[in-house]
């Protein structure tokens, strides 16, 4: 072996975040059957912002920080974030990886513009070297 070992979980759990992915796209370009995509959602939002704070691979937690940021762009699906908000700060601030931060940047951009998760986002004290 060249030194670099995948383990079965990990390569189960890229594609399953990859289905997710797809699935949270779909969904955001899709949005005509509310209550279908409702169901989703609902399956999806919690397992991808799992992998934001339990998965040790820079590549998942980026692909899962990206398909949150793509469900954040309607109202629809911010009530779905809120409980997921401490993790995605604490890669904003504590996260070595340039791209993690970054995404989860943008990500907390779009939820920025609900004054709700403004006052929410308030409520996290970051020092002042991640302003």
């Amino acid at each position: 072996m060249d030194g670099c070992s995948v383990t079965q979980t990990t390569v189960s759990a890229v594609k399953k975040l990859y289905l997710l992915f797809s699935i949270s796209e779909f969904i955001c370009l899709c949005g005509r059957n509310e209550d279908l995509v409702f169901c989703c959602i609902q399956e999806c939002i919690p397992t991808l912002a799992s992998f934001i704070s339990l998965h040790a691979d820079n590549a998942v937690q980026l692909a899962a920080l990206q398909a949150l940021t793509n469900l954040s762009v309607t109202s629809t699906y911010l009530s779905q974030l809120t409980p997921f908000l401490g993790s995605v700060v604490d890669t904003a601030t504590n996260s070595t990886s340039v791209k993690l931060t970054l995404q989860s940047l943008c990500l907390l951009a779009n939820l920025t513009c609900s004054s709700e998760f403004v006052d929410q986002l308030l409520k996290y004290q970051v020092s002042s070297r991640h302003i």
